[in-house]
């Protein structure tokens, strides 16, 4: 993945809502982020998304609400780049702005669920459950819809994820919460610089600068932002994009721990047993046997 890029809708101005429909042969986009918010359903395909701090897996049926301005990107399973398979993937794609229904609308006391959602979607939402069946039905009518009908239809949808019991923020710290917007660019800035480099050594000192910050205000300034320090923060990050490949593929250990950007296999156990709570190997064949029952 290259630099973030900023995307901006491919509406005209005056369209509240955008829904669009693809069908391609994998997904193309970069890193990217827009003004716009982003509600995305994945009807085929697999990979891994990444958005803000978050690194999963993505099948059929996975469901996400981006907030404003939140780095993210569906990267496609290498398996759909083999032009000699017939894999594609396909999605639903809506796209709005917070004020969709009215500059007002948000306002209302009544409509406070709805903007609680727009607010925590700074952070990324999976929305998963009955609330997913849902919404996942509801955006293939938004397809045919009237302009107005997909604005009643959008609330609905926002409505069923501030009701649903099975949503979760995707990003594992809180800076989303922050009104400052210079703040959260700086916070941006850190996640993005991250996010492209976790596979090799970040010196404090490189980190630090990007966050225009000496290095013990960096620390400092991290720390109380996201409740852990920065080395922490990088671990988690490995840890998960290493529980990826303990998931997706049978590489060893010891190649899965160089693949994270880990240097030392025995750091590397002792890592994610702190943060999962289990060895990697425990960790897959736990996984393994859960997902063979």
């Amino acid at each position: 993945m290259g630099k973030p890029k900023y995307l901006s809708l491919d509406v005209p101005s005056s369209s509240a809502v955008s829904v669009k429909y693809h069908e391609i042969k994998h997904f193309p986009n970069p890193l990217h982020y827009h003004k716009e918010l982003e509600l995305a359903y994945i009807v085929k395909g697999y990979g891994t998304r990444y958005v803000g701090s978050s690194i999963k897996s993505f099948e059929k049926g996975d469901l996400v609400l981006i907030g404003q301005e939140l780095n993210h990107v569906w990267m496609s399973h290498n398996d759909f780049y083999n032009q000699e398979n017939d894999l594609h993937t396909e999605a639903i794609v809506v796209k709005f702005y917070p004020d969709f229904a009215g500059k007002d609308f948000i306002k209302i006391p009544d409509v406070s669920p709805i903007k609680k959602v727009i607010d925590e979607a700074q952070g990324g939402l999976r929305i998963r459950g009955e609330a997913s069946r849902m919404i996942r039905k509801i955006m293939h009518g938004m397809l045919t819809e009237s302009p107005l009908d997909q604005i009643v239809s959008l609330i609905q949808v926002l409505n069923l994820i501030s009701k649903g019991d099975d949503v979760s923020i995707l990003s594992n710290f809180d800076y989303h919460k922050s009104s400052n917007p210079k703040e959260k660019d700086r916070m941006n800035k850190i996640i993005q610089h991250t996010m492209l480099n976790f596979k090799r050594n970040i010196p404090l000192s490189e980190i630090a600068s990007i966050a225009n910050l000496s290095k013990s205000a960096f620390c400092r300034y991290f720390k109380n932002t996201v409740k852990k320090s920065y080395n922490d923060f990088l671990y988690d990050i490995r840890v998960e994009f290493a529980i990826k490949l303990l998931m997706e593929t049978d590489m060893g250990i010891t190649q899965i721990c160089y693949e994270s950007g880990f240097n030392n296999p025995s750091a590397f156990s002792q890592i994610f047993k702190r943060v999962k709570g289990v060895s990697p190997n425990k960790y897959r064949n736990q996984n393994f046997i859960s997902a063979s029952d």
